[in-house]
């Protein structure tokens, strides 16, 4: 696999510098579930005052392996840079602190430079404490506002749009399933089969094709609705998450009036 080559190629390159106080392969390298096709993700640990040259610097070492057709930056506190070569290999770099270390696991990382014997000291893995659940009360109340969207787009015979917002309703089905998978660490979002269970990916491919006609979307809403108002709903009374009974009300009465969609007395 290239990746291999280019992992040790990187760490020579940081080997000589002694900001890096550690260097470590994160994602599916640093879990041991790497494949052919696996990005490399890396954690570099730099002290705070050393970060803003370290990060300057990165893009031009990287430029000494491979040259880079892609470069995107995200984040404040822990700096993040997505990089895509000439040849299309991934590779991203986080920059953290010691301090911010602490909250990662032996069990997901490997390490390549460890001036301080950081990684001994880390906890053989952290342990699930539930469901995000903020995000889950999102991700409940998002879904009646998209899944209510469909008396306008059937309104306006925008059917396009609604295939889109079937897409938009699967992938908040997707979400709601990683927060069910009970693991810290869920994994990459390119490998759904390692993170969910067959029969969640089973229920992620119960959504019927569609086409943009009326009955074909109005069919895709409702299974959308099968697969995750119940899922939703069970959740929500395991980790008491407030439900929004008035809002699911308001959107059933709508589109029952709108576009003859009756709720199932299964969703009740």
């Amino acid at each position: 696999m290239w990746q291999e080559q280019f992992i040790e190629k990187i760490r020579n390159v940081f080997e000589p510098n002694e900001r890096v106080i550690a260097l470590f392969l994160a994602g599916s390298f640093g879990k041991g579930q790497a494949d052919a096709y696996t990005d490399v993700d890396l954690l570099a640990i730099v002290a705070r005052d050393d970060q803003a040259e370290f990060s300057a610097g990165w893009r031009h070492q990287l430029e000494t392996i491979a040259p880079v057709v892609f470069w995107n930056e995200l984040g404040k506190e822990e700096r993040v840079f997505n990089a895509i070569t000439d040849q299309w290999q991934r590779v991203d770099l986080a920059v953290a602190d010691a301090e911010s270390l602490k909250k990662r696991s032996r069990d997901a990382l490997k390490p390549l430079i460890d001036r301080q014997g950081l990684y001994d000291a880390l906890p053989a893995t952290v342990p699930w404490t539930g469901p995000n659940k903020g995000y889950v009360a999102y991700l409940i109340n998002e879904f009646f506002r998209v899944f209510g969207l469909l008396a306008v787009a059937s309104g306006r015979r925008e059917y396009l749009l609604s295939m889109a917002g079937v897409e938009l309703l699967r992938m908040m089905l997707f979400n709601l399933l990683s927060e069910e998978v009970e693991r810290s660490d869920k994994g990459g979002m390119l490998a759904w089969s390692r993170r969910l269970s067959p029969e969640q990916l089973g229920l992620l491919a119960s959504i019927p094709p569609l086409e943009p006609t009326p009955q074909s979307l109005i069919d895709a809403h409702l299974a959308c609705a099968k697969a995750f108002l119940p899922r939703a709903r069970k959740m929500a009374e395991r980790w008491n998450i407030e439900w929004p009974q008035a809002f699911e009300e308001a959107t059933w009465n709508n589109l029952e009036r709108e576009v003859g969609l009756i709720k199932p007395d299964g969703l009740s």
